[in-house]
């Protein structure tokens, strides 16, 4: 299975449309590394070669709309991912390498199997858009709340999801507004639990320099003690 041919115009321009091909695999495809935009949804895909997104120009993916169970970590070297459309799959878990695209702005995963989604993604400081909705959701990571440039954090439609107030879920700005304020309970708590745990060194250290002190006045005294324990009295020398 070889589309370059049919393809040679559109990657030409960035813009590779495999959509709707009824294709479960892509591991006879060879995909122009000039490659900006990548569209593979409506498919049969149940899995993405990894050796296939050596694309270091890659701004836009959709494999929205297949079977896919996984991505693969080598979604990471798309340095220049700007948005990710994964939504109408099978997926379990996200690639943590994902937190690699420093450009990526838009993550649209919802319905899918995600329990939860890499922390990396906290660190993504143009990260505008993440739609989760209709997944399995149990918790989120706090460091999301961190995100400044963050506008929409759906995860509606997430039962299991009680970080966040079942009421709360459909109100994007209140799930945002939520997430910062777990955001910044942990930073705090975290903060709280360091200058505790350095007091605690601290008090420890000062106690084991009391106890030294107090070993050495003990051995220094009981020197003295023997010192004069093994004193001649004057008056038996006077006798001698």
């Amino acid at each position: 299975m070889n589309d370059e041919d049919n393809d040679d115009d559109a990657a030409y321009v960035g813009v590779v449309d495999l959509s709707m091909r009824g294709w479960r695999s892509l591991d006879d495809v060879r995909i122009d590394p000039r490659t900006r935009s990548l569209r593979l949804e409506h498919n049969n895909l149940v899995r993405l070669p990894g050796d296939m997104f050596r694309l270091e120009l890659l701004a836009h993916l959709d494999v929205s709309h297949n079977t896919l169970e996984s991505l693969p970590a080598e979604l990471g070297t798309c340095t220049r991912l700007r948005v990710l459309n994964c939504a109408f799959n099978n997926l379990t878990w996200l690639p943590p390498e994902l937190g690699d695209c420093l450009f990526l702005e838009e993550v649209i995963a919802n319905h899918n199997r995600l329990t939860t989604v890499p922390a990396a993604l906290g660190s993504l400081q143009v990260l505008r858009v993440i739609v989760l909705h209709h997944n399995r959701l149990e918790s989120l990571p706090t460091d999301i709340g961190s995100l400044d440039t963050l506008d929409v954090l759906d995860c509606s439609h997430n039962d299991k999801l009680d970080m966040i107030p079942d009421s709360l879920r459909d109100d994007a700005d209140m799930v945002t507004f939520t997430m910062r304020l777990h955001y910044h309970i942990g930073r705090h708590t975290r903060e709280i639990k360091d200058e505790y745990a350095a007091m605690q060194a601290a008090l420890m250290e000062k106690e084991e320099h009391n106890l030294r002190l107090r070993e050495a006045i003990d051995i220094v005294n009981k020197d003295k003690a023997k010192i004069r324990a093994s004193r001649v009295p004057w008056a038996s020398c006077r006798l001698c």
